[in-house]
């Protein structure tokens, strides 16, 4: 993960005169962190983790995915964010030829 590239693209895409908008970037890098760290404590667990408790052994499900999942919708919502706040451009007017006028695409029906 190359921490410096996202965070340049993300500033790119955002008002950076917005306090907001740049309080958002540094959450998503925050979370892509925590995400990349839960990576690497799943790995040597692996994805059931063994429970001894007593006599009693028995495997459960690492609550490290459970916590990634939750991590990724957060940053899922973030990145939609990001692309609602980002400024449409405005789409080049074409002209439509016929019976030689010119006209807008929104004149023919």
């Amino acid at each position: 993960m190359n921490q410096a590239k996202i965070r340049k693209e993300l500033l790119s895409k955002i008002d950076q005169s917005s306090a907001v908008e740049r309080e958002k970037v540094d959450r998503y890098i925050s979370l892509l962190k925590v995400f990349y760290k839960l990576d690497r404590l799943i790995k040597p667990d692996n994805v059931m983790i063994k429970i001894e408790n007593g006599k009693q052994v028995y495997w459960k499900s690492n609550p490290a995915i459970a916590e990634k999942n939750r991590i990724n919708t957060a940053l899922i919502a973030l990145e939609k964010d990001f692309k609602y706040s980002v400024l449409p451009t405005e789409k080049p007017k074409t002209k439509v030829v016929a019976n030689g006028k010119e006209y807008d695409p929104g004149d023919l029906v």
